[in-house]
């Protein structure tokens, strides 16, 4: 039964029906190595498989809690920076008009990055080769280290990079207390 079940599985896979048909009469050599080949065939159609789950996952989760979760695979990189009184989030947004793009803080952790950006289209361009500029609605959802203050957040925009500075509430400054040791 297990031959046949393998003999199945190969043909699904793109092997011939003479081989299901004689896998039977095979040497006991080549159906060892047949079955280590499948083995690892299967090995990989499952690490393939669980690739292709966590892309599609990732590309449709709205919120996990995740420190920086994408919506409809949104490419939008970031670097957090934390000093003495802020945060500063950086985020590379190139080709965008600043009019376009929307910055929510909520409930003091959560900060929303999101837009519409717009690639002008020319038809049938003359000499267009290749097209790979994305147009659409992005967002970027980031969990920050500590709770924030509402007011006073600032962002600015400049050659393709946002820069917002969120000012950190007063309790989630880093106190240093040196101990002496008896």
């Amino acid at each position: 039964m297990k031959r046949i079940a393998i003999a199945v599985i190969i043909c699904l896979l793109g092997g011939n029906v003479l081989f299901a048909q004689t896998y039977d009469n095979a040497p006991v050599d080549d159906q060892a190595r047949d079955e280590k080949n499948l083995k690892i065939l299967s090995n990989r159609l499952v690490s393939m498989k669980k690739n292709m789950d966590k892309f599609v996952n990732d590309m449709t989760t709205v919120y996990s809690g995740a420190p920086g979760t994408a919506l409809y695979g949104s490419d939008v990189k970031v670097d957090i920076v934390e000093n003495d009184k802020d945060f500063i989030v950086t985020a590379d947004l190139p080709g965008m008009d600043k009019d376009k793009i929307d910055i929510l803080l909520e409930g003091g952790k959560v900060l929303k990055i999101s837009g519409m950006r717009s690639v002008e289209k020319k038809e049938e361009a003359p000499g267009m080769v290749r097209q790979e500029r994305m147009e659409g609605r992005f967002e970027r959802i980031l969990e920050l280290p500590a709770e924030c203050k509402s007011e006073g957040i600032s962002a600015s925009y400049d050659n393709g990079v946002l820069e917002i500075t969120i000012p950190k509430k007063e309790s989630v400054k880093k106190e240093i207390v040196k101990v002496k040791v008896r």
